[in-house]
């Protein structure tokens, strides 16, 4: 779901995943969070929930740096071997996405370092391609990477 609010309700089960976008998050409530954060964009203003984890791209300092001053968790996805998500390999149609050292995920385990091949139709953003395979792991149990050998994306 792309949610361009200030706010929102969700009644129901809870969903596994929710996607909202907007200028700026005044507050973020939820059980648990995935903020993805590259090129300088904003945290919420207030408070973040506990549970709360960043995606940060490495190559961006500024983003780094707000993550660090909210004693915020994150994980951190780019070329650098200290980063958690890295790429192995990167052609135009194929990648090897690195899993560097453990992730507690959010429902309690614990998804161990993995190399996993991922082939492509289109050439992805590097980040947006080890974003996503972060938000996979936060998943735990529920991870849809879990024993694949290969990850197949197209559109």
């Amino acid at each position: 779901m792309n949610v361009r609010t200030l706010s929102a309700k969700l009644e129901g089960e809870t969903p596994d995943l929710v996607f909202a976008t907007g200028p700026r998050f005044p507050r973020l409530s939820c059980e648990n969070a995935v903020l993805i954060l590259r090129n300088g964009r904003e945290l919420p203003v207030g408070p973040v929930n506990r549970h709360a984890i960043a995606i940060l791209n490495s190559s961006d300092p500024r983003t780094l740096k707000q993550a660090a001053s909210r004693h915020l968790p994150a994980l951190t996805c780019g070329r650098l071997s200290s980063d958690t998500f890295t790429l192995s390999s990167l052609t135009p149609d194929s990648a090897v996405i690195s899993l560097q050292r453990p992730v507690h995920a959010f429902d309690g385990s614990t998804v161990e370092p993995f190399e996993l091949p991922a082939a492509f139709s289109f050439p992805p953003d590097p980040f947006c391609l080890l974003a996503c395979a972060a938000i996979f792991c936060l998943l735990g149990k529920k991870n849809p990477l879990a024993g694949l050998s290969r990850w197949h994306l197209s559109l």
